[in-house]
This record gives structure tokens, C-alpha cells and sequence, in this order.
């Protein structure tokens, strides 16, 4: 029978697996890139290889700070510890890197209109995170009141 235990479990599995897909995306990135051009042969001539590549790697950095930060809080979650200070600031910590996800898509909307779609939907992804940060930490508060009260 499926649990929360076991979904916690997948969760870290599946997190785990997307942080060893970035880092394998990112060092075959150029060969990728080859590729893609390509078989985009009616595009590439409009296409530059390097801009798209800039772009990709800075959104690395994000990508993986907020999946250590998501490892970490479903770590955490999986020890019982939810509604404490150290989950509040992972989450903090990943909807910022949602938000610069979304802000380097928007810049690099200029070179590929797709990317404005991509920033839109990161932005959303960062306003969920923070409305849930806000949740998590007013439960919190609320649980710091109720073991002080007798």
C-alpha cells in the first residue's frame, strides 16, 4: 500500500535523478547542441549554437542550487522535521532560483521567443513556492505558540 514515507522516498529518488541528469546535460551540452543544429538544418542559419549555450549553463546554476535545496528539504521532511526554520529558508532559497530562472529566460527571450514562455511559467513556479514558504511558515509559528501553551 502506497504511503507518505514512500512518496517522500520516490520524491528524493526522483530529485536525486534530476540532479544527475543536469550534470550530465550540462557536460554534453556542446555535443547536444551539435546535434540539434543539426537536424535543425531550415533554422540554422538564424540559429547562433553560442547564445542558446550561455543561456543553458547560467540556468544550471540555479537549477542545481535549488535541487540540493530541494534534496535537503525532503530529507528533512522524511525525518519528520516540517514546519521548522530550515525548511522556511530552502524554500525561500528555491523560489529565488525560480525567479532567476525567470529572469535569465527573459533576457534571453531577445535571441529565442520561446523563452519568454519558459520565464512566465518559472515566475509562476516561484509565486506557488512562495505562497507555500508563507504557509510552512506561519504552520510554524502557530506550532511554536501551541508548544509553549499548556
Amino acid at each position: 500500500m502506497w504511503s507518505s514515507i514512500k512518496s517522500v522516498k520516490l520524491s528524493l529518488i526522483c530529485t536525486r535523478c534530476v540532479i544527475v541528469l543536469v550534470v550530465a546535460c550540462a557536460v554534453g551540452l556542446p555535443k547536444m547542441m551539435d546535434r540539434y543544429l543539426e537536424y535543425a538544418d531550415i533554422y540554422s542559419n538564424m540559429m547562433q549554437a553560442d547564445p542558446l549555450m550561455v543561456i543553458l549553463y547560467v540556468c544550471c546554476i540555479p537549477a542545481m542550487v535549488a535541487l540540493i535545496c530541494l534534496d535537503r528539504l525532503l530529507a528533512n521532511i522524511k525525518r519528520e522535521e516540517i514546519f521548522t526554520d530550515k525548511n522556511v529558508k530552502l524554500l525561500r532559497i528555491i523560489s529565488w532560483c525560480c525567479f532567476a530562472v525567470s529572469i535569465i529566460f527573459a533576457c534571453a527571450g531577445k535571441y529565442y521567443l520561446l523563452f519568454i514562455a519558459a520565464a512566465i511559467a518559472a515566475a509562476f513556479i516561484g509565486l506557488i513556492l512562495r505562497v507555500v514558504k508563507n504557509v510552512i511558515e506561519r504552520a510554524k509559528e502557530i506550532k511554536s505558540e501551541n508548544d509553549f501553551t499548556i
